[in-house]
């Protein structure tokens, strides 16, 4: 029980005691991996990756429709055409090349950051302009 009070010291051979320090060894061979902490680029990406995911799902769970007493039925005529799957998966893959490629480009610093804002108003400027000319094609 005495022994318990002096934790970490050994018995010299004189019946006193003498500190035992304690140095690691020469050989470090073991490689602890460290978590990496998760940053908002990551998070994110990851959002992302989810997001199309769950739109590419779309081309599969489109057909399906509910009826007026809540059963679930395939309806064909909402399936779509293979030009109209050439053009969704061309929309699926611009719109994610954009968004990854400004997630991305955001996290490289104050420049980057200034290009990402700029891009985000051009792109809402050509959509206010897209949807008024559409808008005025399809008055006329």
């Amino acid at each position: 029980m005495a022994d318990d009070l002096f934790f970490g010291m050994q018995k010299h051979h004189g019946g006193k005691y003498m500190r035992v320090n304690f140095k690691r060894s020469a050989q470090t061979d073991v490689n602890m991996k460290k978590k990496q902490p998760r940053t908002l680029q990551s998070t994110l990406n990851t959002i992302g990756i989810l997001m199309f995911i769950g739109i590419l799902i779309r081309w599969w769970t489109v057909p399906f429709a509910v009826s007026k007493d809540l059963r679930i039925y395939y309806n064909p005529d909402f399936q779509m055409k293979p030009s109209e799957c050439k053009e969704f998966l061309a929309f699926v893959l611009c719109a994610a090349s954009v968004y990854f490629s400004l997630v991305n480009v955001y996290f490289l610093g104050k420049t980057g950051k200034t290009l990402v804002y700029t891009v985000l108003v051009l792109l809402a400027v050509f959509n206010l302009y897209m949807m008024l000319a559409l808008l005025a094609v399809a008055t006329h």
